[in-house]
């Protein structure tokens, strides 16, 4: 599969489940959705690590290898986000802005 295939997958997926979060924020507390959005991240995070794990030993063995590439994986994309999200506030927060002036 070439990467931009695979890049397209990607954003088509994180696109899928903004889309669900975004609908559930307007009938709940958005950090709520934002904590079962992490839930679910760690929980099939783990689930992909004892798939690829030889064994249980193994799995338990590279606890800490995977710990430190998933949550360094996690820091680079809300590194980006933030990055994002504070070049374009006012266009993605046109409401909250406006209130503000």
């Amino acid at each position: 599969m070439s990467d931009d295939k695979l890049e397209r997958d990607f954003f088509e997926l994180a696109d899928k489940l903004l889309a669900i979060a975004n609908d559930k924020g307007q009938e709940v507390d958005p950090g709520v959705v934002s904590e079962a959005l992490m839930y679910a991240a760690a929980r099939f995070g783990t689930f992909v690590m004892a798939v690829n794990s030889e064994s249980q030993e193994d799995f338990v063995e590279d606890r800490s290898q995977s710990f430190k590439f998933l949550s360094g994986r996690f820091r680079d994309m809300l590194d980006d986000n933030f990055d994002d999200y504070s070049e374009n506030y006012k266009d993605y927060l046109p409401n909250k802005t406006a209130a503000e002036e």
